[in-house]
């Protein structure tokens, strides 16, 4: 990663912490739109912000608001996933935004908005709990948990239309529990240990998206290596033409992910694959 891409980082984490440190409790959903607005200042791909108390859907929500614009709410009642899947509604114990940006290939949109999410939440947590921070390819941000399989902490939906390119994510902050058909896979900030304020959060998930959507490929690419918990392993993948099964090689941010198969090397695009339970 270029010299400068890493000092712009720490300046992020630096004044993000100092943020968080200072809190007294979590921030009134009022107070947030003033927030979000000063932290605007000097990006580059997001100047305005709209925060409702609640909504259904941040991603219905941000589909008439214009280009540059992070929605957010208090509380996201009916949040979706990929594929169809449905996002768990957890009151205000989660935390969900959508960034209405310009369109760029959907394996580099999923790949900058994956490394800027497992960033901002290797962040918010001491060391030893920011290594066990992963993506699992394509949408998933997961935890290591010793002796069993790594659990999702946030995800992202990424939906395109013309020029115009919709990144929502969902990330589990304040949760102290979550429903039995999911408790066993999912986990939140919380629960590692770490009591965050979910505007904190939010901030510091602006300016690491900011940074990763201007990032270079090779940058790009480069960071996400350092995250990937899904190269080397076999896995199962479902795609609109069947059943792939291989040995994962490398995602690359242009044209997706790299699987060595019995019958050679296939790549699979982010937009329309998901990996096999």
């Amino acid at each position: 990663m270029s010299a400068p891409h890493e000092n712009s980082l720490a300046h992020v984490n630096a004044s993000m912490g100092a943020h968080q440190t200072h809190l007294n409790g979590p921030t009134p959903i009022d107070r947030w739109s003033e927030s979000i607005q000063s932290a605007l200042a000097g990006l580059t791909h997001f100047n305005c912000a709209l925060v409702s108390a609640e909504t259904s859907s941040t991603q219905d929500a941000a589909e008439s608001s214009q280009l540059g614009c992070v929605v957010t709410t208090g509380r996201q009642k009916s949040g979706r996933g990929r594929l169809g899947k449905l996002w768990a509604d957890t009151g205000e114990q989660g935390l969900a935004a959508t960034f209405v940006v310009k369109s760029q290939t959907a394996d580099r949109l999923a790949m900058a908005a994956a490394v800027a999410t497992a960033s901002t939440l290797r962040a918010m947590v001491g060391h030893d709990v920011a290594a066990r921070i992963g993506v699992k390819w394509p949408n998933d941000i997961v935890v290591a948990s010793p002796g069993a399989a790594p659990k999702k902490i946030a995800g992202i939906l990424i939906e395109s239309k013309d020029d115009r390119s919709l990144i929502g994510i969902g990330i589990n902050v304040a949760q102290f529990s979550f429903a039995p058909e999911i408790a066993q896979c999912a986990i939140s900030l919380l629960q590692l240990g770490h009591q965050c304020d979910r505007l904190a959060v939010l901030l510091q998930l602006i300016h690491q998206l900011d940074l990763h959507l201007s990032a270079s490929n090779r940058v790009l690419e480069e960071h996400y290596q350092t995250l990937d918990r899904t190269a080397g392993l076999r896995l199962k993948f479902l795609t609109p033409q069947g059943v792939v099964e291989g040995v994962v090689l490398r995602c690359d941010p242009a044209i997706g992910l790299l699987v060595r198969t019995s019958q050679g090397v296939k790549t699979l695009p982010a937009a329309t694959t998901r990996v096999e339970p």
